[in-house]
């Protein structure tokens, strides 16, 4: 992947301004990024040892309590 361009497309898209000076830092970090991203992609997940996290509502703490 041509990170360089990936940079410039995607700080366009979202109207992110990337200016030159940041703009190899961006990349760099991008592709460290990629980088652990492929190496997590690597490691077998069983299914049925996942635990999901609850799913924090602020409405359960409504009026100071603890429902």
């Amino acid at each position: 992947m041509d990170l360089d361009r990936y940079v410039d497309v995607a700080a366009e898209v979202i109207d992110l301004p990337v200016t030159p000076d940041w703009k190899p830092g961006v990349v760099r970090f991008l592709g460290l990024a990629a980088e652990m991203a492929q190496l997590l992609e690597t490691v077998a997940l069983d299914d049925a040892e996942l635990v999901m996290a609850p799913v924090y509502s602020p409405d359960a703490f409504a009026g100071g309590k603890d429902d």
